[in-house]
């Protein structure tokens, strides 16, 4: 029989309503759609903004919290052959006006603090259209309602689309530059499921439980498209919540745990119960990356085994990935999978020797599994694809047997929080402090596995630390404010004037670096999104 290879993942969806309508796919806490539910929500919301005046290749920003009404707005736009474009809920100011008009979205669909968001911009956007999710706009308020879109006949005619239409643009923001758009295909979407099942990672029937955003490339190309193929169910939060996170497996019988890293080492943070060593249904964890020994910990507390070999990134899901029956090897970044060819190259782009370091390079095996381009950048674009590989920007090693190890990565990028961070795009939004005459950030490391931000700063005049951090929690996603401020009397730079970062790397944290945490300055959880900023939150 002749495999199934499906254009588009509304096809997708369309395809597993007809078998399965009634099994539950896609649940945020109470909230749960069918796959015969999402199909025809989706098919309403997508008649109605055709009605609105949408039409195929408009883009469409999303700026919410977890919710079904994202995911329902991600299929209407796979309908009618829209591009959606997740926007970090976290966005505000020059962060998030920059993604809007660069990405040129027609309209937006947004949450009452996403909505906030877009109305405080100092330089308003060009939007046709708000939709707003959770409320009901008044007379004198932007926007339409999201429930009242869902109203009308679904739509009649679906659009014809092919594996290589763009289905979404996902804004990645990992090295010094401003954040890039990757122009993400139908068919990364609807081809990754054999490579998750090829490892173990989902079967039909699967429960998997996530706190994953929504807004992340990973979520919906690593996990909502797998879970949508397999048949099988994901399950969400709105807000993850550590010490609720395993009950709440226990209480939906998933069978699955996907995540990254960071969660893992929260979750083995948190007080030991004798719940602990009650799996339920657990069959698996993916925490990934996640510390050999912090695996086993886990295992060896909650009963689950824990896989954390595996290694993608926007522009190419999956690269590596480790197959949960082994062999495995721990500490890895997986295997090459079957749909890509991977290759460790030189300077020049010449392939490396075994266990010798080099940049880690890719290119598919069969077409639309990788980015088309990066969003109106042609010279970034040919600047990653050189010699006919994309360049991923990570060293690593890759041994005989051809497994992969990650051992360093662009020196001036920042992860943080989950959250990939733009160098360059943090420095512009700091120097607009008007003390501020030079700055200069970068990572340090973390105790919870990733990064810490510090800002170097020169200034010409005196400036407070909580006065400093009002500014940041004003101006800045929470996740890039910086921990960590020092203030020097000059930047360290070469002959030619560069900032010397490196020099900055290896001082650390000084005597004289203000610890914000340590000062009690922390951006509290309800905070993240809006509100008032106030000298600073109590630390939590």
């Amino acid at each position: 029989m002749t495999p199934w290879e499906p254009e588009t993942i509304a096809e997708v969806l369309t395809h597993q309503a007809e078998s399965l309508a009634g099994t539950p796919f896609l649940a945020c806490d109470a909230t749960v759609r069918s796959y015969g539910d999402l199909r025809e929500r989706s098919l309403r919301l997508a008649a109605s903004l055709q009605r609105l005046g949408l039409s195929q290749g408009d883009r469409v920003a999303i700026l919410s919290e977890n919710s079904v009404e994202t995911v329902e707005t991600f299929f209407a736009c796979a309908y009618l052959g829209l591009i959606a474009v997740p926007l970090n809920i976290y966005l505000r100011g020059e962060f998030l006006r920059y993604q809007l008009t660069d990405s040129g979205c027609a309209a937006a669909v947004v949450d009452g603090p996403g909505l906030e968001a877009i109305q405080a911009l100092k330089e308003r956007v060009s939007l046709e259209q708000l939709i707003v999710v959770g409320s009901n706009p008044g007379d004198d308020e932007e926007g339409v309602s999201f429930e009242s879109l869902l109203d009308g006949p679904p739509l009649a005619e679906v659009a014809r689309l092919t594996a290589a239409d763009t289905a979404a643009i996902g804004y990645t923001s990992g090295t010094t530059g401003m954040p890039k758009g990757c122009v993400i295909p139908h068919g990364m979407f609807t081809q990754v499921y054999p490579v998750h099942e090829e490892a173990g990672y989902m079967t039909p029937g699967d429960r998997v439980l996530t706190p994953a955003r929504m807004f992340h490339i990973g979520f919906l190309v690593g996990m909502l498209a797998p879970c949508l193929r397999s048949g099988a169910s994901l399950w969400t939060v709105g807000q993850f919540s550590a010490s609720g996170f395993m009950r709440r497996a226990r209480e939906i019988d998933a069978t699955v745990i996907y995540a990254v890293g960071s969660v893992g080492m929260l979750l083995l943070a948190q007080p030991r119960s004798p719940a602990d060593t009650d799996p339920g249904k657990l069959r698996l964890a993916i925490f990934q990356p996640m510390p050999p020994d912090r695996q086993v910990e886990f295992e060896k507390r909650f009963g689950v085994p824990v896989v954390g070999e595996n290694y993608g990134q926007s522009e190419c899901m999956v690269i590596g990935i480790e197959n949960v029956h082994g062999p495995r090897h721990p500490g890895s970044a997986g295997r090459p999978t079957s749909v890509l060819d991977v290759a460790v190259v030189d300077d020049e782009d010449v392939p490396v020797g075994p266990d010798q370091i080099g940049e880690i390079v890719v290119r598919p095996k069969k077409a639309n599994m990788m980015f088309s381009g990066y969003w109106n950048k042609p010279e970034a674009t040919l600047e990653a694809w050189r010699n006919l590989w994309h360049h991923t920007g990570d060293l690593g090693r890759q041994s005989a047997d051809g497994t992969l190890w990650i051992v360093d990565r662009k020196k001036d990028s920042i992860r943080r929080r989950g959250e990939n961070v733009s160098s360059l795009e943090l420095e512009a939004a700091i120097d607009r402090h008007p003390a501020v005459e030079h700055v200069a950030v970068h990572a340090v490391p973390s105790e919870m596995g990733d990064d810490e931000v510090k800002a170097c700063l020169v200034v010409h005049s005196d400036v407070e630390p909580a006065e400093l951090f009002t500014f940041f929690k004003r101006e800045l996603p929470y996740f890039a404010v910086p921990r960590y401020v020092e203030i020097l009397d000059e930047l360290p730079r070469t002959p030619v004037g560069r900032v010397q970062k490196q020099v900055l790397r290896d001082r650390g944290i000084t005597a004289t670096t203000w610890d914000f945490e340590s000062l009690g300055l922390t951006v509290a959880r309800e905070e993240r999104r809006g509100g008032a900023p106030g000298p600073g939150s109590p630390a939590n």
